[in-house]
């Protein structure tokens, strides 16, 4: 078990939405950012018999969601890199307002490299760790001018052939990444610590803590939690169960790791796994 240095003094949270109310809700929270979701393009079939989130965002949604963002706090996800179809996609984000794009499913410097020249300064750039060939040139995709990275537990595990997503916390995947990248790291999902199925969440903040890890996604489950709680006392807990997690004495962490990786060992999602 690996044990990272706490990079952040405030745990980023971003919710993925195209809900105008929803987003007020979420800033006024305290939510970091909004996501719009444009990423779609191959996505069924590479996770087909996964539990995975498909969305399907438009341009016009984008700019739905700008008129109510804060400058500074919207995202939007293009597709993986093509030849294609990046160049029009980098254009409709700018022209929306976007304030950082996110590129998915990065395969090798040359994709990113070609993707931040389109951006050209215009806005963040920003890339998903979520292949084999992505980790095998983060030396070279680290030196790039990001405004951030995120570890995509969902593909990245199925291009490993682990049991479920939470594999890659556990096998040096991201103590690898986070040694690689100076820039603010991402991983997973989360919601209201003692929620979360199979596993609560406050068992993956623990191992974000644990991890080095800068921010992360709220899950789909924290539309779901928002029912019972509001989003000041879900986001005001899940920062601080992450600060008691980064406090934590090294035999705590120790403890706290096994719990996980005893959860983690006792499920799979993974119908291919072997």
């Amino acid at each position: 078990m690996s044990q990272l240095l706490r990079q952040t003094d405030h745990f980023q949270l971003f919710l993925f939405t195209t809900d105008p109310a929803v987003v007020k809700k979420a800033v006024s929270a305290g939510v970091d950012g909004i996501i719009v979701d444009w990423e779609n393009q191959g996505k069924k079939l590479r996770q087909e018999n996964f539990d995975t989130q498909i969305n399907f965002d438009t341009y016009d949604d984008l700019c739905r969601v700008r008129d109510v963002t804060p400058e500074g706090k919207l995202i939007c996800r293009i597709n993986g890199f093509s030849g294609e179809h990046t160049l029009k996609e980098v254009e409709m984000a700018l022209q929306a307002g976007a304030d950082e794009i996110f590129l998915p499913m990065v395969r090798n410097v040359d994709e990113a490299r070609r993707t931040f020249d389109m951006i050209a300064g215009r806005t963040g750039f920003s890339i998903l760790i979520e292949t084999a060939s992505a980790l095998e040139c983060m030396s070279e995709l680290s030196q790039l001018a990001l405004r951030r990275a995120y570890i995509g537990l969902n593909d990245l595990h199925i291009q490993q052939n682990s049991k479920n997503i939470f594999v890659p916390l556990m096998n040096d995947t991201a103590v690898n990444v986070r040694q690689h990248f100076k820039v603010p790291l991402g991983a997973g999902g989360v919601t209201y610590p003692p929620s979360g199925m199979p596993i609560a969440s406050k068992y993956l903040i623990n191992e974000y803590a644990r991890l080095g890890i800068d921010f992360s996604f709220l899950r789909r489950t924290f539309i779901r939690d928002h029912a019972q709680h509001s989003m000041e006392h879900m986001v005001h807990h899940i920062r601080e169960s992450y600060d008691a997690a980064a406090r934590r004495s090294g035999e705590e962490v120790a403890a706290d790791y096994q719990k996980f990786r005893q959860l983690v060992d006792s499920w799979t999602t993974n119908p291919a796994h072997i």
